[in-house]
């Protein structure tokens, strides 16, 4: 074999072992050093949130599957947040990660969740002339390589449900009604970075991928609180 080749082979085998035995570690000292706690699910690189992820890329980012019983006990972090995460998994498992989101809170505490919107999704197709629209689908066909030779609004609107391993997407009303199902109250949407909570202010990272204004038109945001 290769050498390159036995590099990426040992790296693939090794990684997920060390961040099976690395992820109680990163847990526990996070824990342990912070007061205010603030749990980042299906993300890396937010500074003071304790980030997690199911298939982490650093190592400073804990493995945690957030379809499962979370492994915190009851009120532990004072906000949780999750940024174009929950479109990823089926509609029970996002009830589940909710549910679980709530019970980890404390009372207080706030939740801040960003997803696909298919009510803008689904403005794209049928208003697909207005400048920004067409902005939005150069941005988004040149970076993902969808196919050139057919209407935009079609290849892109059917990218938003069917690439990048999206399996159920939210409108603001199917959103609402599962925060209120487990308990959130007080909610409220909100744009990219903006917030009433000083904490989820200026945390977003997915307008890296895809750009600023591409961002702010495809993403819902809504914020809830634990009563």
């Amino acid at each position: 074999m290769h050498p390159a080749l036995k590099r990426l082979a040992l790296r693939l085998l090794v990684h997920p072992l060390v961040t099976r035995l690395s992820s109680p570690l990163l847990v526990s000292h996070y824990l342990r050093t912070h007061s205010a706690r603030k749990l980042h699910l299906g993300g890396a690189g937010l500074t003071g949130w304790l980030n997690t992820d199911l298939f982490p890329t650093h190592w400073r980012t804990a493995r945690l599957d957030a379809t499962r019983p979370l492994p915190f006990a009851d009120a532990t972090f004072e906000f949780v947040f999750s940024e174009h995460m929950i479109e990823h998994v089926p509609l029970d498992a996002a009830r589940r990660m909710l549910a679980e989101s709530f019970r980890v809170l404390r009372p207080g505490g706030w939740i801040r969740i960003a997803t696909p919107d298919l009510a803008r999704i689904v403005r794209f197709y049928t208003d697909p002339d207005t400048p920004a629209h067409q902005r939005y689908f150069n941005r988004i066909v040149g970076s993902f390589a969808l196919a050139a030779d057919l209407p935009p609004r079609t290849t892109v609107v059917n990218s938003l449900f069917f690439l990048h391993g999206h399996r159920f997407i939210f409108d603001e009303a199917a959103l609402a009604t599962l925060f209120r199902q487990v308990g959130f109250t007080d909610l409220r949407r909100c744009e990219p970075d903006v917030s009433e909570v000083p904490d989820l202010r200026g945390i977003h990272q997915h307008h890296y991928a895809i750009g600023v204004e591409a961002n702010a038109l495809e993403t819902l945001v809504l914020e809830a609180r634990r009563p």
